[in-house]
């Protein structure tokens, strides 16, 4: 009895041995050759290679205040207005010039007044004398039947008579010297405020944009502390806008893109940029433009981080990447997204394995080929490595079966490739 029960214990092993062996199930992968293409998608900004920048006017009040900016994007006449820029400063000092030239004006005409009344005065009492000198010299004839006290007086009233006309012609002289300078000096300083006040005119023009061609217009990035927004100043300046605050002059506030010459900036994460090289082409899909396609080719890298990352305050690292396009459509417009397709590397009609199916085993590279209900494991040497897939140069034809984990000990055929393989993979 225990003999049976025994016999029976065994057969159970036995049957789900054999079993659980037939039953493993391993994930394969069948190999052919083909054009192999590894490449990465990053997004990016259309923007032009050339940008004629239209400046903001130098200023010596301080601080310029953006009040109106044509739109990004926006096309434009010849004549239109594109940006309206004011001077807090300049504009008060604008308005008190103003008044002073007014202040000034009506105290030149109150000088003009008194001088002229003066002059008047002076001309009226010349005029007393001369006919006190008439009537002196009308009684003078009289003087032969005078007796010599009367002639004595009638001579001294001629003579101060005389003093006096002699004294109101200098004093009349004096006056008109005197008020005809004042007059002078004040219509000088008058000019003088308003030759300053003309230029704080011109000034104020001039913070008038007007476009001297057609075309469009886009909005410019600020460099770092140059622009404030309205509710203060950023760490890296900001777009411009309305209410940005321009604290030097001669800032770009907005630039005619050259659209016969188009790039695009994307921005690329740490682990990709290592992987982009300048030449390598790029497929461009532009979904604003109705999908519209082009291709390009990689510029440059650089190792700074994106405009776009400094804006944002992102932690995740990227940097900027700029790719040529190669043909500029109509439709291409500074300022729409692009989405890239990058080619890092491409070969064509080649083999190719998931890049998990390759083991490696005393400094050899192998991978498991099926034969039959078990896997051979093949020596192979390999070239480009991908992030997913690896180029097999040599130890494969191309129409095998691999598993794409490593088989257990039972399912591997080992007399197939030798016992020097053997022993190696005892060594595991």
């Amino acid at each position: 009895m225990r003999v049976v029960r025994f016999i029976s214990l065994l057969f159970i092993i036995c049957f789900f041995s054999c079993k659980s062996k037939k039953d493993i199930r391993l994930f394969t992968f069948q190999l052919s050759k083909s054009d192999y293409v590894e490449k990465i998608n990053v997004q990016g900004t259309v923007q032009a290679v050339v940008n004629t920048p239209i400046m903001a006017p130098r200023s010596t009040f301080g601080q310029m205040t953006i009040i109106r900016l044509a739109l990004d994007g926006s096309i434009v006449k010849k004549g239109d207005t594109l940006c309206v820029l004011t001077v807090p400063e300049l504009v008060s000092r604008c308005r008190d010039i103003q008044i002073s030239i007014e202040t000034l004006e009506a105290e030149l005409k109150k000088a003009e007044a008194d001088n002229n009344l003066n002059i008047a005065l002076l001309e009226a009492q010349l005029a007393t004398n001369e006919a006190q000198m008439k009537i002196s010299f009308l009684d003078s004839l009289k003087m032969k039947y005078a007796t010599e006290v009367d002639k004595k007086l009638l001579e001294l009233e001629m003579k101060k008579t005389l003093i006096e006309r002699q004294k109101t012609e200098r004093k009349l002289a004096a006056t008109k010297m005197i008020g005809e300078k004042d007059i002078r000096l004040k219509k000088a300083r008058i000019i003088q405020e308003k030759m300053s006040a003309q230029a704080y005119d011109d000034q104020i023009t001039s913070m008038t944009l007007i476009a001297q061609r057609d075309g469009i217009v886009m909005r410019t990035e600020s460099p770092r502390g140059m622009v404030s927004g309205p509710t203060g100043t950023g760490t890296f300046g900001g777009p411009m806008r309305e209410g940005s605050v321009i604290f030097m002059g001669n800032t770009p506030v907005l630039q005619f893109p050259d659209l016969s010459r188009m790039q695009v900036s994307a921005d690329v994460s740490e682990a990709d940029f290592r992987k982009i090289e300048k030449g390598q082409k790029v497929y461009i899909t532009i979904d604003a433009a109705e999908k519209l396609g082009t291709s390009g080719k990689i510029n440059r890298k650089s190792l700074s981080t994106s405009i776009t990352q400094r804006y944002s305050g992102s932690k995740v690292k990227s940097y900027e990447v700029i790719i040529d396009v190669d043909s500029c459509h109509s439709k291409i417009k500074p300022g729409l997204s692009a989405n890239c397709e990058i080619i890092l590397q491409e070969e064509k009609d080649t083999l190719f394995v998931p890049t998990l199916a390759i083991f490696e085993r005393d400094s050899s590279k192998i991978v498991y080929v099926k034969s039959k209900k078990e896997f051979v494991p093949v020596n192979v040497k390999t070239g480009t490595s991908g992030s997913s897939f690896t180029i097999i140069t040599s130890g494969l034809k191309g129409d095998e079966t691999i598993a794409l984990t490593e088989p257990p000990y039972s399912l591997i055929d080992y007399e197939t490739t030798g016992k020097d393989t053997l022993s190696k993979f005892n060594q595991k």
